[in-house]
């Protein structure tokens, strides 16, 4: 299988950060995530897809759900992920907009990257590293002024229930019953608030449930079973539709040699 990169994937509740050495490119895919592509050692690349010119960028946001592929290839960079219903990511959506890829200035950009470089290059923890992304997005979103919309309350309580239960099957109609409403008024109230469908929703936190499991040292049959997927065959043909790559096409570099070594 073709290394699409070799480096990190970290996770936290709204959020994750893949950060390392980028090799092939992906296929084009799409995800529900708002996305942070910062060059680290030089540009990022986009475009919508195949047919098109890529487009580089010092650092891009991606909002969600637009399809896109990726590519820095021999690059350092640091892909980080926040989830449009937060508050970062809501102020995001108000700086950037929700239909294409928007760029920042190198200023801006080189901002951003310097302190995430020099840690991952210095071998930080994931904690560490965890931080000063989220850090990141705050700073990104800190001119966005106060956040206009919030996420209806009945909303939140269905997404706090379909994580809570991501190890077993659930339906509409059960989640319906925990927010207070009706399977109809669900699924129209949830595509309004969350900008995705019911079930493309619950797929998302579950491939995000997975990887966070898998890439922790859990296999990935045993990841794959704990978010409810069939198999870890169902589990790689959703992340590479959702990220445009396999799960182990990500190889992982947990050490401060061979981090080093990336730079």
């Amino acid at each position: 299988m073709q290394i699409a990169g070799i480096g990190r994937f970290i996770f936290w509740e709204g959020g994750s950060l893949w950060i390392g050495l980028a090799a092939a490119a992906g296929d084009r895919h799409a995800h529900h995530a708002i996305q942070l592509s910062l060059g680290l050692s030089g540009a990022v690349q986009f475009r919508p897809d195949a047919s098109l010119p890529w487009t580089r960028y010092a650092a891009a946001v991606i909002p969600s759900d637009l399809p896109h592929i990726f590519q820095a290839p021999g690059n350092q960079v640091a892909q980080i992920f926040v989830e449009p219903e937060s508050v970062t990511g809501g102020k995001l959506l108000q700086r950037f907009g929700t239909d294409a890829i928007a760029a920042l200035d190198e200023d801006e950009a080189r901002s951003l990257a310097t302190p995430l470089a020099a840690q991952y290059n210095d071998g930080a923890d994931d904690e560490t590293l965890a931080a000063t992304a989220t850090q990141t997005l705050a700073r990104l979103a800190g001119d966005a002024g106060p956040l206009q919309r919030t996420t209806d309350a009945r909303i939140v309580a269905a997404i706090e229930e379909i994580w809570r239960r991501l190890d077993e099957p659930l339906t509409l109609a059960e989640i319906a019953r925990v927010a207070g409403l009706s399977e109809g008024r669900l699924r129209h109230l949830f595509v309004e608030q969350t900008g995705v469908p019911f079930r493309a929703y619950v797929l998302w936190a579950r491939l995000n449930r997975a990887l966070g499991l898998g890439y922790t040292g859990t296999s990935w049959t045993e990841a794959a079973h704990a978010a409810n997927f069939a198999d870890s065959a169902h589990l790689t043909r959703t992340c590479r539709r959702m990220f445009g790559l396999a799960p182990t096409a990500l190889r992982l570099d947990h050490t401060l040699q061979s981090t080093r070594m990336l730079a």
